[in-house]
C-alpha cells in the first residue's frame, strides 16, 4: 500500500470511527429520553406549556407525560405528597406499563411483616419534576413511624424533598423517618440503568424563578451539549480547620483540581469570607462554594451573569428552600443569573448527608448527565437535596477536540475559550512550547482578548516580561467589562515590576485609583500605588496614598444616641 493510500485509508477509518461514536452518543441520548417521565400540575398554568416544551426538545414520547393535580405551593404536607404527588405518578407508571410491580412483603416499623409491593421491572429511569410542582414536604408529627434506636436524635426527622422523597418510588413501603442508603451513591457503573431502577429512580425538576427562566435552562443545555461548557470556574473554601467542616472543604478543592485538570482556567478563593463584590470574577463557566445563606458577591452585580450552560452550586443548608424567586438563598437567584443547573437543600441537611461537589463534578466530567452526577454524589434519599437542570444535560459528552470543530464549524466565538482549554491541557503534559505556540497563533487568528491574556500568563510565569507587557496590552486592547479591565491591568503592572518598570507600573495602579474610587479594591490599589511609589522615592505620592488609605479604613464615626444640635 502506498503511503497516500495508508493515510486515505486511515482518515476513512478514523471519520468511521467518529461517525460510530456520534451514533452511539445519540442513541444513549435517544435511549435516555425514552426512560424519562415528565410530571406536571394543572394547577399552575404554566406546567403544562413548559412539559410539552422540554418533550419536544428532549425527543420524550407524549405519551410518557404525566398529569398531577396538587396545590400550587412550594411547600406541602405529608398527606398531600402522598395523595396528590406520589400515588398519581405510582398509578400512572404502572398503567403506562413503564413499571411492573409484583406482591410481597414488606417490613413495617410498628405493624411488622405486612403484605405489599416489590418492582420487578421498570423501563423508566427518571422522573422530571416541571415548574410548579411543590417543592418540599413539610414534617408531619402525626407520622405512626417508629425510628430505629441507633438513629441519631438529628434525623428522626420525615420532612424531605419531593424529588429525594419520589427517588423510591420503586421501593414502595419504605420509612419516610430519617434517610435510605441511596445505592447509586459512588457506583462503579458508568451509568444509571437497570436493574439499578427497580430500586430506586433519578429524580430531579426543571424550575426556577418564572417560566421563562426554565425555557431557557433547557435551551441553554442543548447547545451547551453540542458546543460545551466555556469560561472560567470560580471556587470558594473557607480554609478551615475546624472539625466538622474540613469536610466541605476538601469536597470544593477536590471539585477545583478535577476542572483544572480539565483544562478550565481555575481561580480561588480560601478566606472565611465569599467572593466579596468587586472580585474580578467574569465569563463564568463554572461556580462551587460555600456558606452564606444567601446569595452575595459578585453575583449580586446588576451586570453579572453566567455563561451558556453554566453549572453552579452553594452549599448552604437550606439554599434550595425556595427555587422561585430572584433574591432569596441561592438556587433561584442562581439560575436567574444564567446558570443551567444547579442544586439544593430545602430543610437541614447536615453537611455530610449533602452531595459531594467534588465527586459531582469528577462523574460529570468524564460524560455522565447532569442528574446521574447529581445521584452519584449524593449519599442517601427521602432527604433534602433538590437538583434543579436539565436532567439529561451532559455538557460533556463530546470531547473538547470535538466540540473546537463544531464550534469552528459554526463560527462560533466560544472557540476561543475552547482553546484556553487545549492550551491548558498541553500544558499539564509538560508541552509548554507547543501550548505556548497555540495560544499565540490562535490568539492572533482570532484576535481573541482571552487567549492574549493567557498568552500572558504563559510569558510571565516563564519571566518573558516584554512579551507579557505586550499580550496583556492586546487583552485589554477594546474597553469592556470592567472587572476584565482590572484584572488584566493587575497582571500587566506586575509584569512590568518584575521587568523594573516601575514607573508604568505605577501609572496602571494610579489609574485604577482614579477610574473605579468606589471599588472594593481600591485600598489595594492604593498600597500598591504607595508601595511604588515609594520604591520611586516619590515621598509626596507615598504620603498622598497614605492619607487616602487612611481615610478609607478610618472607622466609622460612633452614633451617641443624642440628637444633632440645631
Amino acid at each position: 500500500m502506498t503511503t497516500c493510500a495508508f493515510w486515505r485509508e486511515a482518515k476513512i477509518g478514523f471519520l468511521v470511527a467518529v461517525a460510530l461514536l456520534g451514533t452511539l452518543r445519540t442513541a444513549r441520548a435517544d435511549d435516555l429520553a425514552k426512560s424519562v417521565v415528565i410530571v406536571y400540575n394543572v394547577e399552575d398554568p404554566e406546567s403544562r406549556p413548559l412539559a410539552d416544551y422540554y418533550a419536544l426538545r428532549r425527543g420524550v414520547p407524549t405519551s410518557q407525560i404525566c398529569e398531577i393535580d396538587v396545590r400550587a405551593s412550594e411547600t406541602i404536607t405529608r398527606t398531600e405528597y402522598n395523595k396528590k404527588i406520589r400515588d398519581p405518578i405510582s398509578e400512572f407508571l404502572v398503567r403506562k406499563e413503564l413499571i411492573h410491580q409484583e406482591p410481597k412483603t414488606v417490613f413495617d416499623s410498628i405493624l411488622g411483616k405486612v403484605p405489599g409491593l416489590g418492582t420487578v421491572s421498570a423501563k423508566v429511569s427518571c422522573i422530571v419534576l416541571m415548574y410548579g410542582v411543590p417543592l418540599r414536604i413539610d414534617s408531619d408529627p402525626n407520622v405512626a413511624e417508629r425510628a430505629p434506636e441507633n438513629m441519631q436524635k438529628e434525623f428522626r426527622r420525615n420532612e424531605a424533598s419531593v424529588e429525594s422523597e419520589l427517588a423510591t418510588l420503586t421501593s414502595p413501603g419504605m420509612p419516610i423517618t430519617g434517610v435510605l442508603k441511596n445505592p447509586f451513591f459512588g457506583s462503579a457503573s458508568v451509568h444509571f440503568a437497570a436493574p439499578l431502577n427497580n430500586t430506586m429512580l433519578l429524580v430531579g425538576r426543571l424550575d426556577g424563578p418564572d417560566p421563562q427562566t426554565v425555557r431557557r435552562m433547557i435551551d441553554d443545555a442543548l447547545t451547551a451539549e453540542r458546543y460545551g461548557v466555556h469560561g472560567r470556574a470560580y471556587f470558594d473554601w473557607q480554609g478551615t480547620h475546624e472539625q466538622g467542616r474540613v469536610e466541605g472543604d476538601e469536597w470544593i478543592q477536590g471539585a477545583y483540581r478535577a476542572c483544572r485538570d480539565a483544562g478550565y482556567e481555575c481561580d480561588y478563593d480560601d478566606r472565611p469570607e465569599t467572593f466579596d463584590q468587586d472580585y474580578p470574577m467574569t465569563d463564568v463557566a463554572i461556580y462551587a462554594g460555600w456558606y452564606a445563606p444567601d446569595i452575595c458577591g459578585p453575583f449580586l452585580r446588576p451586570d453579572f451573569h453566567f455563561r451558556t450552560g453554566a453549572l453552579a452550586y452553594h452549599l448552604h443548608s437550606w439554599s434550595g428552600a425556595t427555587v422561585r424567586t430572584r433574591t432569596a438563598r441561592w438556587v433561584g437567584p442562581l439560575l436567574a443569573k444564567g446558570a443551567a443547573a444547579t442544586m439544593g437543600n430545602v430543610f437541614e441537611p447536615y453537611l455530610g448527608l449533602t452531595p459531594h461537589i467534588d465527586m459531582f463534578f469528577r462523574r460529570l466530567l468524564a460524560g455522565a448527565s447532569f442528574l446521574e452526577a447529581g445521584y452519584y454524589s449524593e449519599p442517601v434519599l427521602s432527604w433534602q437535596t433538590t437538583f434543579v437542570g436539565d436532567p439529561l444535560y451532559r455538557p460533556f459528552a463530546a470531547s473538547l477536540d470535538e466540540q473546537i470543530q463544531r464550534l469552528d464549524a459554526d463560527h462560533q466565538p466560544d472557540v476561543e475559550w475552547a482553546y484556553l482549554r487545549k492550551v491548558n491541557l498541553l500544558m499539564a503534559q509538560s508541552q509548554s512550547s507547543t501550548a505556548e505556540e497555540l495560544c499565540r497563533a490562535k490568539a492572533e487568528t482570532l484576535h481573541s482578548p482571552v487567549l492574549f491574556e493567557k498568552l500572558g500568563d504563559l510569558r510571565h510565569a516563564s519571566h518573558q516580561e516584554t512579551s507579557a507587557i505586550v499580550a496583556y496590552t492586546k487583552a485589554d486592547e477594546k474597553p469592556g467589562n470592567p472587572y476584565h479591565h482590572i484584572r488584566v491591568a493587575t497582571k500587566l503592572a506586575a509584569a512590568y515590576e518584575a521587568d523594573r518598570q516601575t514607573l508604568r507600573a505605577l501609572a496602571v495602579y494610579e489609574n485604577l485609583v482614579s477610574s473605579f474610587p468606589s471599588n472594593h479594591n481600591v485600598v489595594a490599589f492604593c498600597t500598591h500605588a504607595r508601595d511604588l511609589a515609594g520604591a520611586l522615592s516619590d515621598e509626596a505620592k507615598v504620603k498622598s496614598y497614605q492619607l487616602k488609605i487612611d481615610e478609607l479604613t478610618a472607622p466609622p464615626p460612633k452614633e451617641t444616641g443624642q440628637p444633632e444640635k440645631k
